[in-house]
């Protein structure tokens, strides 16, 4: 397993592991798609096969293959895959003190960590706290912020490396088989997130999303705001909203570089071209500064309507 772009984390890791420092209970941090759950299998593969592992034995290709019985994805357990206590407890709290099945540990993976609640964070609190030898535990989240300073404080916490477009492009046609061409447009528009160009080529969440930043985009450059919110309420949780302006950003920074004579690397070339016809640099990087205010993290807290009118009002229209 060839981890792209990853070789700072690996190399910590390794140390870590070869030192016996590797910890019971470890965090990883990083955007969707930058490779969480692929570090996590490695780190797997560190607890069950060694520091350097040889990715080649049963247990590394039982760990590639979500196949090994002591590895346990805590949210695949649970009800339409959505945490809740009873199944995080069924799951984890009953099952702790259960000796491994294969192996000498047993791993429980936490994805989307920071979607668990205060009140599971806290039925968890005591298995991280004072584990059985054999246990140990993988949190994986966009934010951490979003995870109590209990569970924080007894964990080791790692952010995952971002990958460059050059190294993304790299994996995208060696180890997927993508034409090169599509590879390097699509790691310049994605900034180098293998996963969500991966998304993007099986026709995932991440289609719709950039769909509905060009419609945003193509609203603004025929001055609709009616466009521009009814494609804002498509959106129906706050994760897919930041998403839609984050793309919806990138369309309007390549709607400079049009300006600006520059390249282009956005999902809506197009629209980037039709805005820049239409509003001078001024009121292009206006509506930026104004799409970063309502993104940052306090702005998604507000009601998604009021930010998307608040968003509107601010487009120069």
């Amino acid at each position: 397993m060839r981890l792209y772009g990853k070789e700072p984390l690996v190399e910590v890791l390794e140390e870590a592991a070869g030192e016996n420092r590797l910890s019971h209970a470890i965090l990883l941090t990083g955007e969707k798609g930058s490779g969480r759950r692929t570090m996590a299998k490695f780190i797997a593969k560190q607890f069950m096969c060694g520091a350097v592992p040889c990715e080649s034995c049963v247990v590394c290709n039982k760990i590639d293959a979500d196949g090994h019985p002591d590895i346990i994805y805590v949210q695949q357990k649970c009800k339409d895959g959505k945490y809740n206590i009873d199944d995080v407890r069924e799951c984890v709290s009953k099952s702790a003190a259960v000796k491994p099945n294969d192996g000498d540990v047993k791993i429980y993976i936490f994805e989307n960590s920071d979607e668990l609640s205060p009140a599971i964070q806290d039925t968890l609190l005591k298995n991280i706290e004072e584990p059985e030898a054999w246990n140990r535990f993988i949190f994986l989240c966009e934010n951490s912020g979003n995870l109590l300073t209990t569970i924080r404080s007894r964990v080791t916490e790692y952010r995952i490396p971002e990958c460059t477009p050059e190294q993304c492009c790299e994996c995208l046609v060696k180890e997927f088989g993508v034409d090169k061409v599509k590879a390097k447009e699509l790691s310049q528009t994605m900034s180098g997130n293998i996963g969500k160009c991966l998304d993007v080529l099986n026709g995932g969440d991440e289609v719709k999303l950039m769909d509905t930043a060009r419609h945003i985009a193509a609203g603004i450059a025929g001055k609709s705001g009616y466009l521009v919110c009814a494609a804002l309420a498509e959106q129906s949780g706050r994760k897919e909203y930041a998403a839609v302006l984050e793309y919806l950003a990138g369309i309007l920074r390549d709607a400079l570089a049009v300006r600006a004579g520059g390249d282009l690397c956005s999902c809506g070339k197009a629209e980037a071209k039709a805005v820049a016809k239409v509003f001078d640099e001024a009121a292009v990087a206006a509506m930026l500064d104004k799409i970063f205010e309502v993104n940052s993290a306090g702005a998604l807290n507000l009601n998604l309507a009021l930010c998307s009118a608040y968003l509107t009002s601010g487009l120069n229209f």
